[in-house]
């Protein structure tokens, strides 16, 4: 694999972050929607108890959205943007709280997360390498290191024009890629006409009597 000019990605943010400080408009978010975001990509998973990796976390806004929820999770966030990190640990009160300068392919924990997320952080389009076969590598590597699975959201190529800089995903596309990997996937494209949301849980056993996943045997 070509290495990934990360460069080219910090100055996009950068020159954003120093427009706008902190505010989800340095993330590239101008609409005011990033809790319907985290509403859909945590609506699947009980995070209490559990330990959760945000992958592209920008100021780490995603763990001031589970707080008002949860209060026993564990959260490390990376990004590679310093701007994003430094400021991130600022808007947090509690000690449950991790962040680190590094991108999802580099990173190497010390023990599996629980459950993974990924909000806008596949929005820029890449170029030393396809935003597909990228994905296809982020899509390995967060399963290798995530016990359950993860949720991540995408912006369609279902749409009238193309953001300029942005990578606009055919979901049909992201869905093939998930199932190399599961059979348990559910795809949400019911609360934006423009976005969608992925969520691969690797457990993916059934039972073979009546061909119902395990978990739904469990409950």
């Amino acid at each position: 694999m070509q290495k990934i000019n990360y460069k080219n990605i910090n100055n996009f943010y950068s020159e954003r972050y120093k427009e706008y400080g902190y505010s989800p408009k340095s993330l590239g978010w101008d609409k005011g929607k990033q809790n319907i975001r985290f509403e859909i990509l945590t609506s699947l998973y009980d995070f209490q108890g559990k330990s959760l990796l945000d992958i592209g976390c920008g100021f780490g806004d995603l763990a001031l959205f589970l707080d008002e929820k949860h209060t026993e999770y564990n959260y490390t966030g990376i990004d590679l943007s310093e701007n994003f990190i430094k400021e991130a640990p600022k808007k947090h009160q509690y000690s449950n709280k991790n962040f680190e300068i590094v991108d999802i392919l580099d990173f190497t924990p010390q023990q599996n997360y629980d459950f993974a997320i990924a909000s806008g952080t596949f929005n820029l389009a890449l170029q030393e390498i396809d935003n597909y076969e990228y994905l296809n590598l982020v899509f390995a590597k967060t399963i290798a290191i995530c016990n359950d699975g993860f949720a991540f959201d995408f912006l369609s190529d279902k749409v009238d024009y193309q953001l300029k800089e942005a990578f606009h995903y055919a979901p049909e596309k992201v869905l093939a890629l998930a199932y190399k990997y599961s059979r348990n996937i559910v795809l949400r494209n019911d609360y934006m006409p423009f976005e969608f949301s992925l969520f691969l849980f690797k457990d993916d056993s059934f039972k073979k009597e009546d061909t119902l996943f395990c978990k739904y045997k469990n409950e």
